[in-house]
């Protein structure tokens, strides 16, 4: 079910910043997310992700990484 709450909220981010690339709405919605902590979530051990998200803080998060496929190939050919 994760897939189209996700969605609904890059729509909803996008709505408000209509210029942002797809990997700057993704910035906004991971960097705003409220993580889990497994101290206090024992249960969720194998909930890998950003955490919640938080659809109000993504659409104005104050800071957004821009990253270009350049980018990806950089860190997949570095030689490690």
């Amino acid at each position: 079910m994760a897939c189209p709450h996700v969605a609904g909220v890059a729509a909803y981010v996008k709505s408000f910043h209509p210029d942002w690339s797809p990997s700057a709405i993704k910035s906004a919605i991971m960097t705003t997310a409220t993580p889990i902590h497994l101290k206090k979530n024992p249960e969720q051990e194998f909930a890998y992700g950003s955490g919640q998200i938080n659809p109000t803080k993504a659409s104005d998060p104050g800071l957004v990484y821009e990253v270009e496929t350049e980018d990806y190939l950089k860190m997949k050919c570095r030689g490690i």
